[in-house]
């Protein structure tokens, strides 16, 4: 007879696949490591909160979850209901968090927060692919192209900015920026042979990948811009993200490390491009959950207070853009230090890439990282821009 432990692991395994949800994706979304996640699906021996959660991504209560785990009918899954996605239309439209609260609010009934309501139906739609018609249709904006490309002294072809226009939140213009921006390394890579792409970690940046199939992307070669070494691996880290992209669709684990420092070193001097998220601490992001989750509450705050106003490649930055150096959480890629959380390649070695030609590019979406973008031109980090038009007409202001 099965142990309750066995149908909890067929229970989630069968819920993601009726979702359409790769293992990758759930983890994602329960900001877990994939590898946590898969051993969920081996053999469940966590806890029972972290059941409540898988729950709540499905809406599906943690009562509900038991019952089902624990009952004979196995004809039980196919009467859950998952939230619909009729409110797309209406967040593409411009809805707050306020309008679609009450639009639809037999969508948003769990325990969460309902910006994290809002945000796992975006995913569902997202993920499941109802919504790729309309990010298809999305444009870019080429006045924004040329006023952004002046005020930063950037070749007008080196912008990209995306039109996002009313949409209010972040996940969904990371999700716009990223089918834009796959679009456009595709765009750049066609005349190579071989296209060697270095990439740092970020939500945007994940996005990018699910739009790089392998086969109309086989002449791309990737390699990690930084190594995280903290229990707070996420599935979006640079390492995570390009382990996805080889072994996508063959069930493979994501493996911590793919190359070693040296031979990242070695690929980041034949490198074609680069591309980065950058990050700010002026709301909750994945580096302040790291900071977080390693080194305590308590430290994050004393980061924040000693001027950190985000970061680039994990490289925490001043509002000088001046590099803040943080031994325990941030090391060099390549030096002996063995204390640091994070090894990264330094800022100085992709500035220099840059300024011999390069294309290194900065990703971002959202008004709130127009200082941080301002600031990475300023000191010559970066010399491509793929943005939204929000954080375009932010940085016009």
């Amino acid at each position: 007879m099965e142990t309750i432990e066995v149908r909890i692991t067929n229970l989630i395994k069968a819920l993601r696949k009726k979702r359409h949800y790769s293992q990758a994706e759930v983890a994602e979304s329960l900001a877990v490591p994939l590898r946590t996640y898969q051993s969920w699906e081996r053999e469940y021996a966590s806890n029972i909160a972290n059941l409540e959660r898988i729950g709540q991504l499905y809406g599906i209560s943690l009562e509900s979850l038991v019952c089902l785990a624990a009952g004979d009918d196995q004809n039980d899954l196919e009467r859950i209901s998952f939230p619909s996605n009729d409110c797309v239309d209406a967040i593409f439209s411009g809805a707050t968090e306020k309008h679609l609260a009450i639009q639809y609010q037999h969508l948003f009934n769990s325990n969460l927060p309902l910006s994290e309501q809002i945000a796992n139906c975006i995913r569902d739609a997202y993920f499941s692919r109802s919504m790729e018609g309309r990010i298809k249709q999305t444009e870019r904006s080429k006045g924004l192209e040329q006023r952004v490309a002046a005020i930063l002294e950037l070749p007008l072809d080196h912008v990209r900015v995306v039109q996002t226009g009313a949409i209010q939140f972040q996940v969904m213009k990371e999700m716009i920026l990223g089918y834009h921006g796959a679009a456009w390394l595709q765009e750049i890579a066609a005349h190579h042979d071989r296209f060697s792409v270095g990439i740092s970690n970020g939500y945007t940046i994940a996005r990018i990948m699910d739009h790089l199939e392998r086969g109309e992307a086989s002449n791309f070669q990737f390699f990690p811009l930084n190594f995280t070494m903290t229990p707070a691996d996420f599935s979006i880290t640079a390492t995570s993200l390009i382990s996805s992209f080889r072994y996508r669709n063959e069930g493979r684990c994501s493996r911590a490390n793919p190359i070693t420092e040296p031979e990242v070193y070695s690929a980041m001097q034949l490198a074609d491009a680069v591309i980065m998220g950058i990050g700010t601490f002026r709301t909750e992001g994945l580096y302040s959950r790291m900071i977080r989750a390693t080194l305590g509450s308590k430290r994050l705050g004393e980061i924040i207070n000693g001027g950190a106003i985000g970061d680039l490649n994990y490289y925490l930055l001043n509002r000088d853009g001046e590099i803040i150096h943080v031994p325990d959480l941030v090391g060099e890629m390549g030096s002996e230090s063995h204390a640091a959380l994070i090894k990264a390649v330094s800022l100085d070695v992709i500035s220099n890439k840059a300024n011999h030609g390069c294309k290194t590019i900065i990703a971002a979406a959202g008004a709130h990282k127009a200082s941080q973008v301002s600031i990475a031109f300023k000191h010559k980090y970066a010399n491509h821009l793929l943005i939204d038009s929000s954080l375009a007409e932010a940085l016009l202001k």
